[in-house]
C-alpha cells in the first residue's frame, strides 16, 4: 500500500530524530520506522510517532518505535508543539520567549513537562524537560564488564561501563549479562563513560526494530549517567554538561535522601520537514 507521511526530523544534540505527524495504526510502527531510517529514506536514529494524548493536560502523545522512553525524542515533540506544530490555548508562556508545554511519553506513566525557548529563531531552540526518574541503581564489577552501573526505567534500562573504552564486542556480553540477571533486555543502552573528561559514547539497542545504533548522543542515557553519579556522590549535581559525539547535553539531578527529580536540556535544531513516500 502506498502511503504520503507527513514528517519533520530533529537534530536534538546529534540524535537525528523523526516524528512523523501524520496517524498509523500501531502494528506499522516498527516496519515505518526501520525503513524511513535508512540512508535510502531519511536517514535518523530513531523514530517517533504523534498521537492523541489520553491525559487531559497533556497536548499530545510520542510513541516510540520500539514503545520506548526516549529523552531526545520527547523534546523534540516539545519543540514542535511550541513552534507552530499545534494550536492549543495549553501551551503556556511562562517567560518572555519560553513556553510550557505537557506531552505524554511512551514507556513512561503520567506526563512530563518541557520548558522551550525559542532562540529567536525559525528553526532552532532549547528545550529543558522533566524526566521520569529510575526505578532502581545497580552499581558492580565483573572480570567483563569492570565497574558498572545499572539504571532501570520503565521503558528502557543503561549499563554504565565506567572509564571504558567504546567497543562493539561489549554489546552481546552485556545482552547476555542482562539475561542471566534476569533484567529486561527488549531495550537498553550501554553508556561508555570517560570521567576525566565527562565524555560518553551510547549504543542502544531496540529489539521490536532490530535496531542496534551508536548514538551521537542519548537523553535517558545522559539522565541515567548522572544520576547514576548522583547517588554514588550522595548529592544534588545541576546543569552537568556531558559531552558526547555529535554534542552535549546537560542533566540536572535533585537529590534528598534519593533521587526526587531529574530534568534534560539541550539545543535543538529543525534539518528538515515535509513528505515522506513509503510502497
Amino acid at each position: 500500500m502506498n502511503m504520503e507521511l507527513k514528517f519533520v526530523k530533529y537534530n536534538p544534540g546529534g540524535n537525528a530524530t523523526i516524528l512523523i505527524i501524520d496517524p498509523l495504526p500501531r502494528k506499522r510502527y516498527s516496519e515505518i520506522a526501520a525503513k524511513i531510517m535508512t540512508d535510502a529514506f531519511l536517514c535518523a536514529e530513531q523514530v517517533g510517532f504523534l498521537e492523541k494524548a489520553e491525559h487531559p493536560k497533556a497536548l499530545a502523545r510520542l510513541q516510540m518505535m520500539g514503545g520506548e522512553f526516549c529523552g531526545n525524542a520527547s523534546r523534540s515533540l516539545a519543540a514542535w508543539i511550541a513552534m507552530g506544530g499545534m494550536e492549543s490555548g495549553k501551551i503556556h508562556s511562562i517567560e518572555g520567549d519560553k513556553k510550557e508545554v505537557i506531552i505524554e511519553v511512551s514507556g513512561c506513566r503520567g506526563i512530563l513537562t518541557a520548558v522551550v525557548h525559542n532562540q529567536r529563531c525559525g528553526y532552532r531552540c532549547n528545550v529543558e524537560l522533566e524526566m521520569p526518574l529510575p526505578l532502581n541503581i545497580y552499581h558492580g564489577r565483573n572480570d567483563q564488564l569492570g565497574d558498572y552501573s545499572i539504571v532501570v526505567y520503565e521503558g528502557i534500562l543503561h549499563v554504565i561501563l565506567w572509564n571504558k573504552t567504546a567497543a562493539d564486542s561489549y554489546v552481546h556480553i552485556v545482552q547476555d549479562f542482562l539475561e542471566k540477571e534476569e533484567l529486561e533486555t527488549d531495550c537498553f543502552g550501554i553508556l561508555f563513560y570517560n570521567s576525566s573528561t565527562s565524555h560518553m559514547t551510547p549504543v542502544v539497542y531496540v529489539r521490536a526494530v532490530g535496531s542496534l545504533t551508536w548514538e551521537k548522543s542519548c537523553g535517558s542515557g545522559t539522565i541515567a549517567l548522572v544520576s547514576a553519579l548522583a547517588q554514588k556522590e550522595g548529592r544534588s549535581i545541576k546543569n552537568m554538561q556531558i559531552h558526547q559525539p555529535g554534542g552535549e547535553l546537560f542533566a540536572s539531578i535533585d537529590w534528598n535522601g534519593g533521587i526526587i527529580a531529574a530534568k534534560l536540556a539541550g539545543d535543538i535544531d529543525i534539518t528538515a520537514a515535509g513528505t515522506i513516500y513509503i510502497d
